[in-house]
């Protein structure tokens, strides 16, 4: 049976939702609360894909995910609310509520919307500074400095405070360029410094 130039498109966005369907939905799920709502703005995000794709093209991840960057804050326009980001990005990896993640949790609460969000591009999705810049639709360079603001921000919020007997988790070494980190290899990781009071 002779395959149409409509199998072949099909052929191709099959393969591009089974490589990249649980990326975006997670990507989704943290920056909206509900599951459902989640999965919902995923299969949007997957249908304005279909309707762009071309198999002749390549369609990588950080379209993917500037598409669904765009829908959140569209779901969050139209209910007149301003975009929540990532308030708790410790629990995306779903860690334990232990003294260290509870301290970095609340460190990132406190990071600008904009730094929290290239902390999660470059560690939780495994972005480097190129695609995130991308994703954002910012220059690469200007990837970069935001990625080593936001880092610095979080490495001063987690430094053990004066006086203090508790250990405090550190922020990740700084990302070697010009390839910061594989895409889907990124982990954001934090230790405890081992410093006595």
């Amino acid at each position: 049976m002779t395959r149409t130039p409509r199998d072949e498109r099909r052929t191709s966005f099959e393969a591009l939702f089974a490589e990249h369907h649980t990326a975006v939905l997670r990507y989704i799920e943290r920056r909206v609360d509900d599951h459902e709502h989640a999965r919902e703005l995923t299969m949007d995000c997957f249908e304005i894909a279909w309707r762009r794709f071309d198999s002749e093209q390549p369609y990588r991840r950080p379209w993917l995910l500037q598409t669904a960057r765009n829908l959140v804050g569209d779901a969050y326009r139209k209910r007149d609310r301003e975009r929540e980001g990532l308030r708790d990005l410790a629990s995306a990896a779903r860690p334990t509520d232990d003294l260290a993640h509870v301290e970095l949790r609340h460190a990132l609460s406190l990071l600008r919307p904009a730094d929290r969000e290239v902390l999660e591009l470059h560690y939780w999705d495994g972005l480097s500074a190129e695609e995130i810049a991308e994703v954002v639709g910012c220059r690469t360079a200007a990837a970069w400095k935001r990625l080593s603001r936001a880092r610095a921000g979080l490495r001063s919020m987690l430094q053990e405070p004066a006086g203090s007997g508790s250990q405090a988790p550190q922020a990740p070494d700084e990302p070697k360029r010009p390839s910061a980190s594989p895409p889907g290899k990124g982990v954001m990781t934090y230790a405890a410094d081992g410093r006595s009071a």
